[in-house]
């Protein structure tokens, strides 16, 4: 089902509703976006779990989806783990910072703390921005990154940056 702005009767049906936004999924994404997927080499389930992974970890605009996207990506081709929040999210419904060790360390199969690759279906919705990010990402030097909590993003190259963001920006 495709995220949009849609205007319904209040006569409308369940079933008329998933109707309309499976048609302009399809318009904007199966049809609308076929050769770019087949060009990016994943198949249309890959880029859209990706894809949903995206529009929840980036916070400002395509280029940082894209950057994002191309550090997750790089990530799964040199066989690391994900490690993404969004995931966990998915799961327990709690904010990044009410993760707890516990969580990380579940073996659910969306846990991309604990399994490598994609989780197993897509944790939401993504926009066509998400999609386009997915398919187009932006390599880099980069492997990891975090939000402070005003929503800036830190990229590092080396795990041993990583921390030192989280110390500078988190704690």
């Amino acid at each position: 089902l495709f995220p949009d702005t849609y205007y319904f009767f209040g006569s409308a049906r369940a079933a008329d509703v998933v109707k309309m936004m499976r048609d302009n999924f399809n318009r904007k994404v199966s049809i609308g976006l076929a050769e770019d997927i087949e060009k990016s080499g994943k198949s249309l389930d890959e880029i859209l779990t990706m894809a949903s992974i995206i529009q929840d970890e980036a916070y400002d605009g395509y280029a940082e989806k894209q950057t994002i996207s191309g550090i997750l990506w790089k990530r799964i081709d040199k066989g690391m783990l994900l490690q993404v929040d969004a995931t966990i999210r998915y799961v327990n419904g709690r904010g990044s910072s009410d993760i707890t060790m516990k969580d990380l360390g579940d073996d659910n199969p969306y846990n991309t703390y604990v399994h490598k690759g994609l989780p197993p279906t897509p944790i939401g919705s993504p926009g066509l921005e998400a999609i386009k990010a997915a398919m187009h990402p932006v390599a880099s030097a980069y492997f990891f990154y975090l939000h402070d909590r005003d929503a800036t993003i830190h990229y590092a190259k080396t795990y041993a940056e990583h921390k030192a963001n989280i110390a500078k920006y988190l704690k």
